[in-house]
């Protein structure tokens, strides 16, 4: 037999391995080229370029942001190309997973001219406004052109996740607003001279260049309470100045409990020795402005005020980026990727119109809660009222808030329709009765009180001399004329005139006059109310929608709109007899509308979504639900689509119909369960 030597095995087998080795590994180059080829075909689903010479997609950024996709899921990149592009820009709320991508800061530049003096308030005075979270900007540099005398925002950013790598942001007073949600700033250069980094965010700035132009603040931090998280850290930042003669502070408290710390920062000698300022004296037992190893002849830390914090290394642990801005999603802004950031929805999200009435009391003393009231005057049309389906909080543009002042002599859409005019009234009444109580109620604070005064006038013009209320006022051909329970219209209006009737806390500051026509407007609408109560058979019932503000007889509304007994809309009807005073007329109308909730509830079925489609589901263990429509004579639930003939079955109406209405309601299982049982309770209570 043929002996092989170990040597010559050993050749093969190397041999062999670096032949499957090279093939594996051409193998695997073949898959990496692929999957990086897949990965730019998806980011260029989403690629915009920009170029003023009009060599990109479009010439302005504003074009670009237009084109994102609403409510879009991935990330979308804007190219912008070395130039300046002298233009307000807007990332709107919804839209969010933008990127500004440039290719150098100095030389791509986004400017724009705008002051507080000009726009009505700080939040407004913006030159870039960031409101759509997991935002990223690279090599841009943000500058808003006023100069000096008033405050002017370089960038407004009020969105979670938000990433500036090697940006510049210039100005003067008020240059970088960091608002809300978390942003973390790497390798950039920031300048001014007043406040220049300010807000409520929760924000971290590394390796970053801080510049003062002149005497002033650096940075106004804003937290209303300890448990706050929000607050700005410098770490291992430069911070230099010209043109200062008495110094600059390092920063002061905006609110009672603003917190800012510098880390291992390197200040000149323009910081001042006391390095912090109060801004008001109470506020030296509550804010939290901290240093930890800093260095340089601003940073000598003995002529300090006393009640400035000098952080131990297991304080300063807890203010790195990693750890302060990892909420509870546990977001690091230098290890996610994009796949993360798509499916982990973020911590903190922008008030919208809807949520306006659901936040802390002290939320309305916030410059944001400001800014939405002064939206709201902007809003608001020549007779007091305003249009509907509108989010007033949707940050607006200088372009687009020209444009609303120049309709608002059209009153053709004024309406109480889709919980319109009357939660405008509420908020603005909230607004200023949180505003009397700062220091220093904010600068449209007199006319927060105009426009509220004159919605309320509008609501009191637009009553029916029998007490009811039309859809739209001035008055509109067809079923808006009609006295309106649809969508809570009449009931809210009238809501919001009782609370001011009854000096309710957010409308102390209302006039004796405004409360006394507030009162007779809702004494006048009880009467008809109950009259509009349907009897069948002897025995009262609930509600229509709509009634013929004329005959009183029940009227259609839309196609899909019959006269029919609603049980969504009665629920808000008895919820607002209760809170009346129990003469035996209401005690009537709420116990028969009670029997009538009880006896027509559905039982053992759900209404629920499945693949985009509305359905019935059979399940003995449901709770109780009503159909919103019953039939007047027979009690029947009905569903009607845009055909106008009713059916019994909601699965023989179109797909859109039927799943583009809320046919089935739970709120009269509340009325029952809750809102009824206390009313007894109080009912049956001595008065006294």
């Amino acid at each position: 037999m043929r002996r092989i030597s170990l040597d010559r095995i050993w050749r093969f087998r190397h041999r062999s391995f670096v032949y499957f080795e090279m093939n594996r590994f051409s193998t695997l180059a073949i898959l990496l080229m692929i999957m990086a080829a897949a990965t730019v075909a998806a980011a260029k689903d989403c690629e915009i370029r920009v170029s003023a010479d009009g060599k990109g997609d479009v010439r302005t950024v504003s074009e670009a942001i237009e084109k994102v996709p609403a409510t879009n899921t991935k990330r979308c990149i804007v190219r912008i190309s070395p130039g300046t592009y002298k233009e307000q820009i807007r990332v709107p709320a919804n839209k969010p997973f933008v990127s500004f991508i440039g290719e150098n800061a100095e030389k791509t530049i986004l400017t724009f001219s705008l002051s507080n003096k000009d726009a009505g308030s700080t939040s407004a005075a913006y030159a870039a406004y960031i409101g759509g979270h997991d935002f990223r900007a690279e090599n841009i540099t943000f500058e808003n052109s006023f100069g000096t005398g008033s405050q002017a925002v370089a960038v407004l950013v009020e969105a979670d996740r938000a990433v500036f790598k090697s940006c510049r942001f210039l100005g003067w007073q008020d240059t970088l607003y960091a608002k809300n949600g978390r942003q973390y700033y790497e390798d950039s250069y920031i300048e001014g001279h007043v406040d220049f980094i300010f807000g409520q965010a929760t924000a971290v700035f590394e390796n970053c260049h801080i510049h003062s132009k002149g005497d002033g603040y650096i940075t106004a931090p804003m937290r209303f309470s300890a448990d706050e998280p929000a607050g700005f850290v410098f770490d291992k930042c430069r911070l230099t100045s010209s043109n200062t003669e008495k110094g600059v502070y390092l920063g002061r408290p905006w609110r009672d409990y603003g917190r800012t710390i510098f880390m291992k920062t390197v200040m000149d000698a323009q910081i001042r020795p006391e390095g912090w300022d109060h801004w008001v004296p109470e506020r030296e037992k509550t804010a939290f402005l901290a240093e930890y190893r800093s260095s340089g002849p601003g940073a000598k830390t003995t002529e300090r005020v006393k009640w400035a914090h000098q952080l131990t290394d297991a304080e300063a642990a807890a203010f790195s980026a990693a750890n302060f801005l990892k909420g509870r999603d546990g977001w690091d802004p230098n290890k996610v990727n994009d796949a993360w950031v798509e499916k982990n929805d973020p911590d903190w999200k922008l008030v919208t119109w809807n949520d306006v009435f659901k936040q802390k009391p002290l939320w309305y003393q916030t410059d944001e809660a400001a800014r939405i009231a002064d939206q709201v005057l902007i809003y608001q049309k020549d007779n007091g009222g305003w249009d509907k389906n509108v989010d007033m909080a949707l940050m607006l543009t200088s372009s687009e808030k020209a444009e609303l002042a120049a309709k608002r002599s059209d009153i053709t859409e004024t309406t109480i329709d889709n919980r319109t005019t009357y939660p405008q009234i509420a908020y603005l009444g909230r607004v200023i009765t949180s505003s009397l109580l700062k220091p220093t109620p904010p600068t449209n604070f007199p006319k927060y009180k105009e426009a509220f005064n004159k919605g309320v006038d509008y609501l009191l013009a637009s009553q029916y001399e029998n007490g009811g209320f039309p859809q739209f006022y001035p008055l509109k051909k067809g079923y808006y004329t009609h006295i309106t329970f649809n969508d809570d219209a009449m009931i809210g209006a009238l809501s919001v005139l009782r609370d001011i009737a009854n000096s309710k806390d957010d409308y102390k500051f209302v006039d004796e006059a405004r409360r006394a026509k507030a009162q007779a407007a809702v004494a006048k609408a009880i009467p008809l109310i109950l009259k509009l109560q349907v009897e069948v058979g002897g025995k009262k019932t609930v509600w229509i929608q709509q009634y013929d503000e004329n005959t009183l007889k029940p009227a259609w509304a839309r196609k899909f709109e019959p006269p029919c007994l609603t049980s969504g809309e009665s629920v808000g009807v008895v919820r607002f007899l209760m809170k009346e005073k129990p003469t035996p007329e209401i005690v009537d109308a709420i116990e028969s509308a009670v029997k009538w909730f009880d006896a027509n509830k559905l039982a053992g079925i759900r209404w629920e979504r499945i693949n985009g489609e509305n359905t019935v589901i059979k399940d003995k263990a449901a709770p109780p639900i009503w159909a919103r429509f019953y039939e007047i004579e027979t009690m029947k639930p009905i569903f009607i689509g845009r055909d106008s003939i009713i059916k019994y079955d909601v699965t023989q109406i179109e797909a859109e119909r039927r799943n583009g209405y809320a046919w089935y309601v739970e709120s009269p299982r509340s009325l029952l369960e809750n809102d009824y049982p206390k009313w007894k309770e109080r009912l049956q209570k001595p008065a006294g």
